[in-house]
């Protein structure tokens, strides 16, 4: 199986709510690549541009993950992230908001890798509307554990919770994760700052996608005119 293929049968792993399947399945249709498409349906169908979150006041300069993304593009276009690294390991990331980079975002993570690794999958929501430029995101998180190592993390309004057990060791711990827009006006990207976590990560083997080597995770942002599903 290949690390592609890994990563995103990884994602059919994680416990999703279902809802909106049909235009979601369009949309990884029409922005991702045919090879890797069919593999990536089953996860995206549940954390496309529509939310079963309640809709919240944003706040003026940090947002959090509660606004419902909008129904079809605004009239400036869509936000799209679209990237993968391939060091440490395989990761794919894919990430859209339908009302533009000052909208409703969701993000999806996932790791690749063989089944002596931890795999994480992260599906993450959160908004910049407002006018706002940080936001603290919620998550929904499923680690594949191995023969030896469990992972359990929990991501609420920016507040990060692992706890996790190998032969012979616990960990608990807990930190923080912020999303901050960053780069220029054209050429804008998303910064992911994980905090907290990075010892308890490393005993237990985990790699987060969040951190690389000790740096924050930048990812660019593609304008879209229109997107399947927006």
């Amino acid at each position: 199986m290949s690390n592609t293929q890994s990563a995103f049968n990884s994602m059919r792993g994680t416990e999703f709510e279902a809802s909106s399947g049909k235009h979601r399945a369009c949309l990884l249709a029409k922005v991702l690549p045919a090879a890797i498409a069919t593999t990536v349906v089953t996860a995206l169908t549940v954390t496309g541009c529509t939310s079963t979150h309640p809709s919240g006041g944003p706040k003026p300069t940090v947002s959090t993950s509660n606004a419902r993304p909008q129904a079809k593009c605004k009239p400036s276009g869509c936000a799209v992230v679209r990237t993968a690294r391939t060091a440490p390991q395989f990761t794919a990331f894919y990430g859209a908001s339908c009302s533009g980079i000052h909208g409703s975002w969701f993000f999806n993570a996932v790791e690749g890798g063989g089944t002596a690794a931890l795999r994480p999958s992260y599906s993450l929501r959160w908004s910049f509307a407002g006018g706002a430029r940080s936001a603290k995101p919620s998550a929904r998180i499923h680690v594949q554990p191995t023969k030896t190592t469990s992972v359990r993390l929990t991501l609420s309004q920016g507040k990060m919770k692992l706890s996790g057990q190998k032969p012979g060791t616990s960990v608990t711990a807990s930190g923080r994760l912020v999303v901050k827009l960053s780069g220029t006006a054209s050429a804008p990207s998303l910064t992911f700052i994980e905090t907290g976590l990075r010892g308890a990560e490393h005993q237990l083997g985990l790699r987060s996608p969040f951190d690389v080597d000790g740096r924050p995770l930048v990812v660019p942002v593609h304008h879209a005119t229109s997107l399947a599903g927006c």
